[in-house]
């Protein structure tokens, strides 16, 4: 059995780790847009974002549940992440949006933002992404080759 990650003020090597860890396994149930850790000043700690069309059309109780079994299930992995320290949601979150009008690039992988300020939107004091697109038209299910690139990038 895994030992529970401690998530606090510093982003850990094994929090990034066991973060893309959880991401792959989520995606074998479902489809995720955008995942991110984010730094939450008023909690002063980290969360791992998972944006899920699902959340608009199933509830987010229904895609909660499934963060949960996989969190639960069986895993050689040497730590795990509390749900507590994960957070589902869908694309209209104003972390997500705010990550988003970022305009560095049409798509960002495995990349790590520090004080942006954001169009006079917003600040994003830390985050660090492991998969975030511009616009929301990313559909999991839209073809094997772009679900392969997508693994080839979290690889």
């Amino acid at each position: 059995m895994a030992k529970e990650l401690y998530v606090g003020k510093i982003l850990t090597n094994d929090m990034i780790t066991v973060g893309k860890q959880l991401v792959q396994r989520l995606e074998d149930t479902i489809p995720i847009s955008d995942s991110f850790w984010f730094y939450v000043s008023e909690e002063e700690s980290w969360r791992l974002f998972i944006v899920s069309p699902r959340v608009l059309t199933e509830g987010p109780k229904t895609v909660c549940h499934r963060v949960v079994n996989t969190l639960n299930a069986d895993n050689d992995d040497e730590y795990a992440l509390s749900f507590f320290n994960v957070s589902v949601t869908d694309e209209h979150y104003p972390y997500v949006s705010l990550l988003r009008n970022v305009r560095l690039s049409d798509k960002l992988f495995d990349s790590r933002l520090t004080g942006v300020g954001v169009n006079g939107s917003g600040y994003i004091e830390d985050a660090y992404i492991y998969r975030l697109y511009a616009n929301a038209e990313y559909s999991h299910s839209q073809s094997a080759v772009i679900n392969e690139e997508k693994a080839a990038v979290m690889a």
